[in-house]
């Protein structure tokens, strides 16, 4: 699991906030969750002036070689010395206004009117990066250059903490918005592609292989040459399984072959160099993340980097010629002895396009890398710089459980000199937590890297001597150190294991198991041998080996633990909300009963006695297995045809596979749930998790892809239960429920949607009816976002779990009740509203901030309540009044218009089905003829072996021959009348009398 312990979510200024695709007959529109799309949204005036009462924690300067990942820490650390008051006499923590006066941003004091006299200020456009704080959602952050006009100059991080955290992101959009418009406004906009910060392009590929080579520099024709022989590689592999299957063997496991070696099977039909090496695995489905250094292979199955290769390593990158939808790189293989091997990685993408974009930026990654590393660039960096060193901890620790990440340090901290680490762990106080402490290391680490960065030498410019401290570290004993008993276990190195090959003793006493001190061993460096005999060595042997099986008892038994540790963290990460209602321990004891009971997904249950149980509540530890129940339910009562059925593929078979909309999904992941720890880290378990989910929702139905909105449905699922089971849950809610009605292109779903919402406040609210019509306010404005994603674009995460609730029983009558619930109890703030302005952000800032007390009566609103007639009678009357508009006919100046397209309607329809008839007849002379193939292949394997078997005859029948006349005499070969056997034209056999 990956993302930073603080849990922070970086996200780059000027993106958008979350978007809808909505496709409609005139092309894709977007809307915003606001309900607008950006031109409309660019058209309105904009505000003058926005305010936002919050708390300034602080500030500090970053050094340039700050990357992404040290963000977080920056900010912890920023935020504990406000508690502890140490922040200068300049700034203190402080209530403020941040005030939003375009173009710029500026903190004033609380008290304070007027925006003229303020703390400090900033242009928005300058304005690079904001970071929002998801351990504690109240806290965000962002960065500026201290001097605009200085490229070299440095960043500044300003840390606020909000008293909602529903506002942090209305703060980080309200400041986008003026930082996009002052950009617009500015004539010469600056670039920030200098900055040191690490941003990472992500693809999808398909991983299909390895060769090894002794080559460094590819060939053209390299590519395509490993796919023939993965191919050939492949066959040769289901042939072995065969063979080994008829003798009764399983075995499956990936071969490896040295080309050109004895007796190996491929050499003759390959015909390859004996220098290369295939190996083949499973193709399997894997993001590559290319950095400024290095390329990252993240397995989105196992949620890990499962190859890291950095850009000194890599010698070279192609792309296939015949094959170009592969793609792949060189790059050494680091071997303790023999000549030095590359490795050619081969991938596979979802088109050529994509590709030719993988290798663009791989370009731009070496070009830029390559600029970096020169004695011109303005900062000098390289793979064993400290400030590099530090980043990649922090890349590796992020989102990691606080144990867990604090193991990771304690690594790290085992490869600093002595003097460093004794030095760290002087510094550092009394920790009330894994999390704290592991803050209060990565700031020593921080500044112990900044010093060295000072004096740090870069690769190539000096020889790099390896200093005592290296040399002796390959004979310290590693310490295993518990974190609760600080229980020492020593492991004892062989003779072997150093370098000068002196004998290796313990350098401090150790115990034995029975808790007897051993005798002390002498230095390995004052020379001095010990004056031990041969049962001590015997006996510390003995100790060494049995403390040795301990450790590795005790080693599995950490890691079984710390696994049962990160599912449990993960689980209550996921469920971090406060339940709608409080469940009572009837109503647990309940649900209980009726999950654990008999035949429950193959037996019908009382729907009214469901109904009052999930009226009452359900307990959000369960909620997941309720919803599986529910949707067992619903499908034992309403089967749906085979025609509108989902297609019945399996999810790993749908991983296996590459998604065209892998971009937009990518996207959307950082925009999906940014206030949720699990979905906050980049790249984390929950990201990826929710990637696969969405791409093979993308796979398997081809019609609706993947549409913005589609994530939050899928984030709500993966909250609540594992991802095979929000896949089977998130295929019923789009197919048995119908929700994807309304991401299909036409959207005639979301259109009756709206109209039957309109109908309703018409007849249940007309005030309000009549108010959003004298402003030209529609449902579609504000009310769009909550039915394509039930709420959860929006509002409160415990609010939109109860609605998922009853919508796994009512389906999408739900939303109808819920928006009609909520409208109507703000209805007297909404009529007091005066401008179009005013409703919008009303309706889309102020209505989905709801308290407990809110939710709880909307939810009773929601029960009590029953409109199914009415959305039954206004779906009709929709699709009546379209069918008088089509009657009606349109006007008569759009009538010869109207003609020509159906004139040509019906020649494109009757040119559709042409081709769809010899589309028909074209697959079934391919099956046609692919039976016949197979049956020809099958008589040729018969005939073959037939073949086989008479030829093996007529050998045999030769040796008996020649062994008959090998026993004859020489004389009676003379005296015996030989016959010939000769074959008439009949095809029968005769014979003739052979003349002495």
């Amino acid at each position: 699991m990956r993302g930073a312990p603080p849990q922070t979510q970086i996200h780059a200024a000027g993106d958008e906030a979350f978007q809808f695709v909505v496709h409609g007959e005139g092309g894709a529109s977007r809307l915003s969750p606001h309900g607008m799309s950006p031109d409309e949204r660019e058209t309105s005036p904009p505000k003058s002036e926005r305010r936002f009462a919050l708390t300034y924690v602080g500030w500090s300067s970053l050094d340039r070689r700050t990357t992404l990942p040290m963000l977080p820490w920056l900010v912890a650390e920023i935020r504990r010395r406000s508690e502890r008051g140490d922040c200068g006499p300049a700034v203190q923590p402080r209530e403020v206004q941040l005030v939003l006066n375009p173009p710029f941003v500026r903190c004033v004091p609380s008290n304070s009117s007027s925006s003229s006299v303020f703390i400090f200020e900033h242009k928005a456009q300058l304005v690079s990066r904001f970071i929002h704080n998801s351990n504690d959602l109240t806290y965000f952050a962002y960065l500026t250059r201290c001097q605009p006009d200085n490229p070299e100059s440095e960043m500044s991080c300003h840390v606020f903490r909000a008293c909602d955290p529903n506002q942090v992101p209305e703060v980080i959009s309200s400041i986008r918005q003026v930082s996009k418009s002052a950009l617009k406004d500015d004539a010469k906009p600056k670039q920030e592609a200098d900055e040191a910060f690490y941003n990472s392009q992500k693809f999808e590929v398909l991983y299909c292989g390895k060769v090894t080579v002794l080559l460094k520099k590819a060939p053209a024709t390299l590519i395509d040459d490993c796919i023939d022989k993965f191919r050939l590689h492949e066959v040769e592999r289901k042939r072995l399984r065969l063979l080994s299957g008829q003798r009764g063997s399983t075995e499956s496991a990936p071969v490896e072959f040295l080309i050109g070696a004895e007796g190996d099977p491929l050499s003759s039909a390959l015909n390859k160099s004996e220098d290369t090496e295939v190996i083949v695995w499973c193709p399997c489905s894997i993001n590559v993340s290319v950095g400024r250094f290095e390329v990252n292979l993240i397995s989105p199955d196992s949620k890990t980097v499962v190859l890291e290769k950095t850009f000194k390593d890599i010698s070279s990158c192609c792309q296939g010629v015949k094959q170009s939808d592969h793609f792949g790189f060189i790059c050494r293989d680091r071997a303790e002895d023999g000549p030095s091997q590359y490795g050619c990685y081969v991938f596979q993408c979802a088109s050529e396009s994509l590709v030719d974009e993988v290798m663009l930026t791989l370009k731009q990654a070496f070009t830029t890398a390559a600029a970096l590393q020169s004695n011109k660039t303005q900062i000098q960096l390289c793979e064993a710089c400290p400030m590099h060193d530090l980043h990649k901890l922090c890349e590796r620790i992020e989102g990691l459980y606080p144990p867990r990440a604090k193991l990771a340090i304690q690594k790290y901290l085992s490869q600093l000199m002595d003097n460093e680490q004794a030095d760290i762990f002087e510094r550092r106080l009394k920790p009330g937590s894994d999390q704290e402490e592991n803050e209060l290391v990565v700031l020593h680490l921080r500044q112990l890297c900044g010093s060295k960065q000072k004096s740090h030498l870069h690769i190539g410019e000096a020889p790099q001597v390896e200093s005592e401290s290296t040399r002796r570290h390959w004979i310290h004993m590693k310490i295993l150190r518990q974190e609760k008993g600080d229980i020492y276990f020593l492991h004892v190195l062989s003779v072997s294991d150093h370098p000068d090959g002196r004998e290796l003793l313990p350098l401090s006493p150790c115990l034995d198991p029975l808790g007897r001190l051993l005798p002390p061993a002498g230095d390995p460096f004052s020379g001095e041998k010990p004056k031990m005999t041969g049962p001590d060595y015997r006996a510390l042997w003995k100790t060494a080996i049995h403390q040795q099986i301990l450790l590795l008892r005790m080693e599995k038994e950490n890691q079984r633990l710390e696994a049962s540790r990160d599912e449990l963290h993960t689980r209550k990460m996921k469920l971090h909300y406060l339940e709608v209602g409080q469940c009572s321990k009837e109503v647990q004891a309940l649900w209980e009963r009726k999950l654990t009971a008999p035949g429950r997904t193959t037996v019908p249950q009382d729907k009214e006695e469901v109904y009052r149980a999930l009226s009452q509540g359900v307990p959000k530890s369960r909620r997941g297995e309720v919803w599986l129940l529910l949707s067992h339910q619903h499908r034992l009562r309403h089967r749906l045809p085979q025609r509108q059925q989902a297609p019945d593929t399996p999810y790993q078979d749908l991983l296996k596979q590459l998604t065209a909309q892998q971009h937009s999904i990518l996207v959307d992941l950082g925009r999906t749930f940014p206030t949720i720890q699990y979905f906050s880290a980049q790249l984390g378990a929950g990201q990826l998790s929710l990637y696969n989910l969405l791409k093979a929702y993308s796979l398997l139905d081809t019609e609706v892809g993947y549409c913005q909105g589609i994530s939050f449905l899928a984030g709500v699922l993966l909250l609540h239960m594992s991802e095979d089971q929000a896949f089977d849950m998130l295929k019923f809610l789009m197919y048995d429920l119908g929700i994807r009605q309304q991401f299909r292109p036409d959207m005639v779903s979301l259109q009756v949607q709206m109209y039957q919402l309109s109908r309703l406040l018409h007849d249940y609210h007309r005030d309000l009816y009549n108010h959003l019509e004298e402003h030209e306010i529609g449902p579609s404005l504000y009310a769009a976002p909550w039915f394509l994603t039930l709420f959860a674009s929006q509002f409160p995460l415990n609010f939109v779990s109860r609605v998922f609730d009853f919508v796994f029983v009512e389906g999408t009558g739900v939303i109808f009740k819920v928006a009609l619930c909520l409208l109507s109890s703000h209805e007297g703030a909404i009529v007091e509203c005066d401008s179009f302005e005013s409703i919008v952000d009303y309706l889309k800032t102020t209505l989905p901030t709801l308290t407990q007390a809110q939710m709880e009566q909307t939810i009773a609103k929601v029960v009590e309540m029953d409109i199914s007639k009415q959305l039954h009678a206004y779906e009709v009357e929709y699709h009546v009044l379209q069918d008088e508009m089509l009657e009606a006919g349109p006007l008569p100046d759009d009538s010869d218009r109207l003609d020509k397209l159906e004139k040509t309607n019906v020649q494109l329809k009757k040119q559709n089905m042409e081709l769809l008839e010899k589309l028909q007849a074209a697959r079934h002379k391919i099956q046609t003829l692919e039976t016949s193939v197979e049956r020809f292949l099958s008589q040729e394997s018969k005939m073959k072996h037939m073949i086989r078997t008479l030829e093996q005859e007529r050998a045999a029948h030769q040796k008996t021959i020649e062994r008959m006349r090998s026993c004859l005499p020489p004389d009676a070969l003379t005296d015996v009348e030989m016959t010939q056997i000769k074959t008439g034209p009949n095809g029968k056999a005769k014979t003739a009398a052979k003349k002495p």
